[in-house]
């Protein structure tokens, strides 16, 4: 079905939009490159897998306003794009929003100090030029987008370049209109570009996460984080710092939440720093990387601003709160702690690397504990236990104790109607790590505390009596009553006689 360019106004998709997007990427289709960037023939030649060119689809491009691209489509066939022309150029409209999307986003990442991808004149296939190539053609609605590698300047995969492939109508997609669709897709996937021209090979997560907060920083308006927060926020137990495999690819594209927060905690510079410093040290891993950076520029370390990144995470949903975190929480989807009720105990929780385990357990108790008992206390540094007292629609109240050792912490629960604990470990190497969770409602914190029994009140001492002189050792203690009212009668009976 191929749409006018009235179309171009009118939402796309039928019912409402899924919470979670689907990879805007199809890996599987393309052959593993330099350092596993995706590689392809590009879609006008007879050796391209799908998407492509039919062999018998007349391709025509056109340069962008700025002269910076050039955008590759057909009229007719599969791969048409839509043909209205309302402006009566002779350039169909839709290919026309594209090359303004792209000049508008090339602009924007200039703004922020990153680099473009340099010239493709020496690449064999190179679209007929050096501009950077972008090619409309039919995804099939299993994706929407790819960024493809053509070359590098060093086999270790620095600056290198690539041209870029995006749906071309977008017909049948969810996104509320084409013109979103093309600033999101341009945002998204340009940045894997911007990235390629500083190097190549550091994972899907920092690729992906840092493509989705690019996009995001270019137009808060976007809805991509939104949508992917949740492919991160339902699977918080997974360690950031490890690429995923399989269904939970969109976990890359989730991890966008962990960039937007160093975006909004330290500044823009913290994403453009990272990609200068890989270049500078190709050997190093992206989480070192920002370890390191973050020590130097801003005196704070991964784990601090992992743990912290936990914290906020708590406002996200209906408790949002831009004073407690993100600027735009609320637009993301709301943690999904694991259901518990008090008291609760579980051993054997596991933490791997840049992870947390988040659980909920009824409000209402005029006091939450949490205790977190590591298996291994010697290998228990950067770990963490938040204790949040909160509502449907805020976070009321935070405690938070940091590891080494045994972490205990409590909050006051009374006007809660749910406590969430999460366990967190800020670490950005290692294996994973278990513990012994304990959480109870009593005021005391028992079982979770060692309660000490309140000590018994000691008896009072006895009076010592000193016994008279003439005591013959009978009485052992003062008279009582009855031996005072004796005495008495005595001494009377002595007067009587005299």
């Amino acid at each position: 079905m191929r749409l006018g360019a009235w179309l171009l106004l009118l939402p796309l998709g039928c019912g409402p939009v899924e919470s979670t997007r689907a990879p805007h990427e199809r890996p599987e289709t393309l052959t593993e490159g330099r350092q596993g960037q995706q590689t392809g023939a590009r879609p006008t030649s007879p050796l391209a897998v799908p998407p492509s060119f039919g062999a018998g689809e007349q391709v025509e491009s056109v340069v962008s306003p700025k002269g910076r691209f050039r955008i590759h489509f057909s009229r007719v066939g599969l791969n048409a794009v839509p043909a209205g022309d309302a402006d009566g150029s002779g350039v169909p409209d839709a290919v026309e929003v594209v090359g303004r999307a792209y000049e508008r986003v090339a602009d924007f990442y200039v703004s922020l100090g990153f680099v473009l991808p340099g010239s493709d004149a020496a690449v064999a296939d190179n679209g007929g030029d050096g501009l950077f190539d972008v090619y409309l053609v039919d995804f099939a609605g299993v994706a929407d987008g790819a960024f493809r590698l053509d070359d590098c300047e060093t086999e270790s995969g620095l600056r290198c370049v690539g041209h870029m492939l995006q749906e071309n109508d977008f017909a049948g997609y969810s996104y509320p209109s084409y013109e979103t669709a093309v600033d999101i897709l341009a945002s998204h996937e340009f940045f894997h570009a911007v990235q390629s021209a500083y190097r190549t090979g550091m994972g899907g997560v920092v690729t992906e996460g840092t493509a989705v907060w690019a996009s995001e920083r270019f137009d808060a308006s976007l809805d991509d984080l939104e949508h992917f927060s949740a492919s991160y926020l339902s699977r918080t137990d997974s360690s950031l710092v490890q690429d995923p495999t399989g269904p939970a690819a969109s976990f890359s594209y989730g991890s966008g939440l962990f960039f937007q927060y160093l975006g909004e905690r330290v500044g823009d510079a913290a994403i453009l720093r990272l990609w200068e410093e890989s270049v500078t040290s190709p050997e190093v891993r992206w989480p070192v990387l920002v370890d390191r950076l973050l020590n130097r520029d801003w005196s704070l370390s991964f784990d601090a601003a992992f743990t912290e990144f936990s914290t906020w995470n708590l406002s996200t949903g209906a408790r949002a709160n831009a004073s407690q975190g993100y600027a735009r929480g609320g637009g993301y989807e709301g943690l999904k702690p694991a259901a518990k009720t008090l008291p609760y105990q579980e051993e054997g929780v596991r933490l791997t690397t840049a992870s947390a385990r988040y659980f909920e357990v009824p409000g209402g108790s005029e006091r939450v504990w949490a205790r977190y008992t590591p298996r291994d206390v010697a290998n228990s540094s950067q770990q963490h236990l938040l204790v949040a007292a909160v509502t449907d629609t805020a976070v009321l109240r935070v405690t938070r104790v940091d590891g080494p050792g045994t972490l205990t912490a409590n909050v006051t629960a009374t006007d809660a109607s749910r406590v969430i604990i999460a366990v967190v470990d800020g670490r950005h190497e290692g294996t994973g790590r278990y513990g012994t969770l304990c959480l109870t409602g009593e005021t005391s914190g028992a079982p979770c505390v060692e309660v000490t029994p309140e000590p018994e009140p000691e008896p009072e001492p006895e009076v010592p009596v000193t016994p008279d002189d003439d005591d013959d050792g009978g009485c052992a203690a003062a008279p009582g009553a009855l031996g005072w009212a004796a005495l008495v009668l005595v001494g009377l009976g002595r007067r009587r006689r005299s």
